[in-house]
């Protein structure tokens, strides 16, 4: 939590910020373990102590790194996906990956909208997709599953009401294309 923040926080703030329930004492041990390699500085405060993260520890690239995995693996897709010589309408990430949820081993769930005019049997398009699907497993260590729809077959799951369109609305992020939100509107479908 000290790396989401500039300011100094005691050892029972960063406990409060922990997204799973940890001991104020084992936050502890873990703030003066750190300490003691350099890589959290702390202050006295009264009877507390102060700790922030020490910015210019050689190990704090890969801490950053590691704190915002999910941010680079976005990043790689996109720059895949704007690369593409058939371009998506769309390319949107959904699902527990997307809420944040996915587990060790979870799956990515893709989905990339196709222009109308391209065949979802071209062999370029289809590269294009099981090379963004090899690629995201390989940088995420997790399944990649792909779906993808036509604009129309799309639009025509916005009209009908389907479960998916429910899903994407409230999950979907895009990674590359049209906003989900703004896509799959009624007004859109």
């Amino acid at each position: 939590m000290l790396i989401r923040t500039d300011r100094s926080l005691t050892g029972r703030a960063v406990a409060g910020l922990l997204r799973t329930p940890a001991s104020t004492s084992g936050v502890q041990k873990v703030l003066d373990d750190l300490v003691r390699n350099g890589l959290v500085d702390a202050e006295p405060a009264g009877r507390a102590k102060l700790y922030r993260l020490n910015r210019d520890h050689v190990a704090y690239p890969a801490i950053n790194d590691l704190v915002h995995l999910r941010e680079i693996l976005l990043a790689r897709m996109r720059a895949e996906a704007e690369g593409w010589k058939i371009p998506a309408v769309a390319v949107w990430l959904f699902g527990p990956s997307a809420r944040g949820k996915a587990g060790a081993g979870g799956e990515l769930d893709v989905l990339v909208v196709r222009p109308d005019m391209i065949d979802d049997a071209d062999p370029r398009w289809l590269n294009q997709l099981e090379t963004l699907s090899e690629h995201a497993s390989r940088w995420s260590g997790n399944p990649c599953e792909t779906r993808e729809y036509s604009t129309s077959e799309l639009k025509r799951f916005v009209r009908r009401g389907e479960r998916l369109i429910a899903d994407l609305r409230r999950d979907a992020i895009a990674i590359t294309g049209s906003p989900p939100r703004q896509f799959l509107t009624r007004k859109a479908g």
